[in-house]
């Protein structure tokens, strides 16, 4: 059979991670992967981790080389291509080639598609779908066999080639994939996906728990006292105690797990996006499939095409829970927004097929979206069914869809008018109803009411990791709080040589959250109440900071402490009597570390005399590569 000598390889985006020129030519001598791969595709995204391990193996003879191939619009910007390659932390150099002209050359047909090129550069075969690993890595191990000792394998590194790592500065939060908040409204769980942690903060961003050493997480949840973490990049959904960190995994062996969905009845549904289904995992019970069958498409359940029956899902990335016992989700690579029933029927509200795609609003003949990646659950639309609130990540925009009933035609599709985001990868609601949102390619998270179009970034504070969160305050204007403060200085002496060995500093923020009144006290005794008067209503924190002067026989420092409180101060009449009593303060969680004391202006000091204190201390291509695809893999892509 005669040998085919690999085609050039051609793309107007240009090179990532190579010099211009760059191309087959200056790989004579090397055994080439190449790589035919779009970033919206999970069975794409899912080969890297197969490819990482040849290029770990095989670092001076083999060279893989990845050819970007879009398939959604968004996916032809040059700018869209460096990003995936960012954001999936590829290492090797790729091609943009928006106009598919080197998937044509090789004839392609579907993705990822895996091509073997031998030293002379000439074409070995090719292998379509995830789960080749094993097959490539032997192709590899014979063709090296093959040309060990002649001259026409080369060693070593490749000129024209460097690492595609973005030089960026420190960032708070990277790709950040998901975000979801609490039922108070009060804390946000931040899938950091970028970062391979998982983060809690309040609406301010003041982190209270960082859950680290996670693998890509993307969906988050909170589930009472703990939380529920999609730990994507290790093929399983986790739980994390809030309080001491302890994990504990719920289901493994999915295949991407992009998020889940806590059901009124406490069972989880999870959205596992790379073999197209969801799953159910009850309370107590063996997890089982509630939708899909691992084969990818647009088919609801019991739709009248041939063999059909069962429903299909194309990538499911996001899902919300419904009162009623169901879910809503989004079908990314489909493009579409699905409902499932409480008896586990899935019912197609926007989309049309694996190749359909657009930004326009309307009812079920004209709506369209492109690659939606979250979905969040809002209060009462225009009837009976809640608001539906959608990511639609490759258009940028934050879609509404409102209905009567669980159908398309009872449904329509709009726009809201937020701006300024880029791939949006997760949402969800607020109380007040203003939505908080993932705004993944910027790095960030952001708070927006649904009618606006400036949204507001939460700035990541983790100074405040390691402090105390104390017991909330819920009080009337003008009503009192007894705030509670304690610093044990166990065995240690309190020193009183400079005078009153305790310092306690009252501060909130907002600062009209608190009336007037003293700020700062010096007092004899490390444990105590002190009262205030509330301010104003709002919501917002009370922070103690307590310092303790303390010896022991060798020398004397400063013993400090730092605890917060959520304060309410509702409206006249929305507390009782109008006073709070805060109680027994609980550790934050796993991640501790110093914080600095609050920045506000005191009042002035109580009245009580005392000296200076002592610094202190803080406490296509013929198939000659034998394999089976496994269900999901490939993509049929265009001809």
């Amino acid at each position: 059979m005669a040998r085919v000598r690999a085609p050039e390889l051609l793309g107007r985006g240009g090179w990532i991670g190579a010099t211009p020129d760059f191309g087959l030519a200056k790989l004579t001598g090397k055994v080439v992967v190449l790589d035919f791969w779009t970033s919206s595709c999970i069975n794409c995204v899912r080969v890297q981790t197969e490819l990482r391990a040849i290029e770990e193996r095989f670092a001076d003879e083999v060279v893989v080389i990845g050819v970007h191939s879009p398939k959604f619009p968004r996916e032809h910007e040059h700018d869209a291509v460096e990003r995936a390659v960012e954001r999936l932390r590829i290492r090797h150099p790729v091609l943009d080639d928006p106009d598919l002209a080197t998937w044509q050359q090789y004839g392609v047909k579907g993705w990822p598609t895996l091509v073997l090129i031998d030293p002379q550069g000439y074409v070995v075969g090719g292998i379509a779908g995830e789960g080749s690993g094993v097959v490539l890595t032997q192709s590899i191990e014979a063709l090296l066999e093959e040309h060990r000792n002649t001259p026409s394998l080369l060693r070593g590194p490749v000129i024209g080639v460097w690492d595609t790592t973005a030089m960026v500065g420190f960032q708070s939060l990277s790709f950040p994939g998901k975000v979801a908040a609490d039922p108070t409204g009060r804390r946000l769980v931040i899938a950091d996906t970028g970062h391979d942690r998982v983060l809690v903060t309040d609406l301010a961003g003041r982190v209270e728990l960082v859950v680290p050493h996670l693998h890509q997480p993307q969906g988050v949840r909170f589930d009472g006292n703990r939380l529920l973490v999609c730990d994507t990049g290790a093929d399983r959904v986790v739980a994390v105690d809030r309080a001491d960190g302890a994990l504990t995994v719920l289901a493994h062996g999915l295949a991407s797990p992009w998020d889940v969905a806590v059901l009124p009845d406490g069972s989880l549904l999870v959205a596992e996006a790379g073999r197209h289904r969801l799953w159910l995992v009850p309370a107590d019970g063996e997890p089982r499939v509630v939708a899909g069958t691992g084969e990818e498409n647009l088919l609801d359940t019991g739709a009248p095409e041939p063999g059909a029956g069962a429903p299909l899902l194309a990538q499911p990335s996001g899902v919300a829970a419904l009162p009623d016992g169901g879910a809503v989700f989004v079908d990314a690579e489909s493009s579409s927004l699905r409902a499932l029933s409480p008896r586990r029927a899935v019912k197609t509200l926007v989309g049309q097929g694996l190749f359909d795609w657009g930004a326009s609003d309307g009812g079920p003949d004209s709506s369209a979206m492109q690659h939606p990646a979250g979905v969040a659950v809002g209060g009462p639309g225009d009837g009976p069914v809640p608001t539906v609130f959608v990511a639609d990540s490759l258009n940028h925009l934050i879609r509404a869809w409102t209905g009567t009933a669980w159908s398309a035609a009872a449904g329509r599709l709009r726009t809201l008018p937020v701006s300024g985001l880029q791939e949006p990868g997760g949402l969800d609601v607020l109380p007040d109803g203003r939505l908080v949102i993932a705004d993944t390619n910027h790095h960030r998270v952001v708070v927006v009411g649904p009618d606006e179009v400036e949204a507001t970034e939460i700035l990541i504070d983790e100074s405040w990791l390691g402090t105390a969160l104390g017991a909330p305050f819920t009080v009337g204007p003008g009503g009192a709080l007894s705030v509670p403060f304690d610093l044990d200085p166990g065995a240690l002496s309190l020193d009183t040589s400079d005078g009153p060995p305790v310092r306690v500093e009252i501060t909130a923020d907002p600062s009209a959250l608190l009336g007037p009144g003293p700020r700062r006290w010096e007092l004899a005794d490390p444990a105590g109440r002190l009262e205030l008067a509330a301010g104003r209503p709002g919501d917002g924190i009370v922070v103690v900071t307590v310092e303790v002067a303390v010896c022991d026989d060798d020398s004397c420092r400063v013993l400090r402490s730092r605890r917060r409180h959520d304060l309410t101060v509702g409206p006249w009449g929305a507390a009782g009597p109008g006073d709070a009593t805060a109680g027994r303060t609980v550790p934050t969680g796993p991640t501790a570390g110093p914080g600095a004391p609050d920045a506000g202006v005191p009042d002035p000091v109580a009245p009580t005399p005392g000296g200076p204190r002592r610094e202190g201390t803080e406490g296509g291509v013929a198939g000659a590569l034998a394999g089976d695809v496994v269900p999901g893999g490939p993509t049929v892509g265009p001809a």
